[in-house]
Parts: C-alpha cells; structure tokens; sequence
C-alpha cells in the first residue's frame, strides 16, 4: 500500500497569492528605499536629540554658570567696575522684586538673589539632561512666569507693576530674557510629539 503524500494546492488564485512568500511580501529593490529605512533603523536606536532640545538643556547650564559668576563677583571682597556693573544691571535677571534693600546691602541681597537662580537654573538643565517628562510643564510655567514678571513690571499692567523698576540701561537684558523664555515657551508649547522624546517620568 503505497503511503499518500499530501499535494493539496489552493483552489484559487486569490488563496494562491496570500499563502505565497514571495507574493505576500515583494522585496524592495529601490536602494534608496532601504538606506531611508536603515537611517531611521539607527535614529531610533541611538535616541536621535532633536536640536531644541539640547539648545534648551545648553540654555540653563550656561545660565547657572553666568548667575554663579556673577554672584561670586558681586561678594568678592575688591570691588570693581565690574561689580558696579553688576550691581546696575542684575536686577534684570532676577525675575523677583528684592524690594526695599539697603544700598550697602543690595550686592549681597543680589549675590544671594543669583545663587538661588543658578542652583534653579542647574536643576532645570539637569531634568532637561535626563528627558524627565515633567520638565516640559515646569519650564512653561517657569518661563511664562518670567515673561509675565517682566511685562506687568514694565508695562504696569492693571496698576500691578512699576514702570520705574528697571532703568534703560536694563532693558537690553530684559529684552534678551524675555525673548529666551519666549522661543522656551513657544517651543515646548508647539513642537509636535515632544513627549515622545522625553523617557522618564
């Protein structure tokens, strides 16, 4: 008795091509199609940084960098030029009233001011490092707070602020500040998919 071997074929066509490899998944031989798709392959892999973001994460180091220098020049002990400089110019990095201060006091009280702002700064920069997901809330708040801050101070919006808070020589670093906050604003409120990138959190 001879053994029966099964030679069953599919009856039409339409099964014939789903069952077929060759049919069912056609090989690409457009080279460029396969180098696009071992490029994104790579991208993937190594965690591509979109440049915003590594602009922003540049941004707060090096803003922690220039309030730790500038605080440890406002309370080394020889006074310069450069200190009075300081002393004019820094109350427009410091998103914060310092209120009534004592003249003899004030590079102190603004030294203490930029400590706090560097030590933020850093921490900032730091959860943007580590793509820690609620950075991107914090650092819109924080920079609408700052424009905020600045725009009811200058402006004196609904009697809240004081238009003679900043001197024309500060308006420059004001200028500077606000436009940074704003393109960190905008940027974390419009690019598409940013969570995406973020890991942790």
């Amino acid at each position: 008795m001879e053994a029966r071997t099964n030679q069953w074929q599919p009856v039409t066509e339409v099964y014939q091509h789903v069952i077929d490899p060759a049919l069912a998944a056609p090989v690409d031989e457009d080279p460029m199609t396969l180098v696009n798709a071992v490029r994104h392959a790579r991208s993937m892999t190594e965690g591509k940084v979109p440049f915003g973001i590594t602009a922003i994460t540049s941004m707060y180091f090096l803003r922690s960098a220039i309030y730790a220098l500038f605080a440890a020049k406002l309370i080394a002990p020889n006074q310069t030029d450069l200190s009075f400089w300081l002393t004019i110019h820094c109350p427009a990095l410091i998103p914060i009233s310092l209120g009534a201060v004592d003249p003899k006091q004030l590079p102190a009280t603004m030294a203490e001011a930029l400590g706090v702002m560097a030590v933020l700064s850093f921490g900032l920069g730091l959860m943007w490092l580590l793509r820690w997901k609620p950075i991107l809330f914090i650092s819109i708040a924080f920079s609408g707070y700052v424009i905020a801050y600045f725009a009811v101070s200058y402006f004196n919006i609904a009697g809240l602020g004081n238009p003679n808070l900043f001197s024309s020589e500060q308006i420059d670093l004001i200028v500077v500040e606000a436009a940074l906050n704003l393109l960190t604003f905008l940027y974390i409120a419009l690019y598409p998919n940013l969570k995406n990138t973020f890991h942790r959190g």
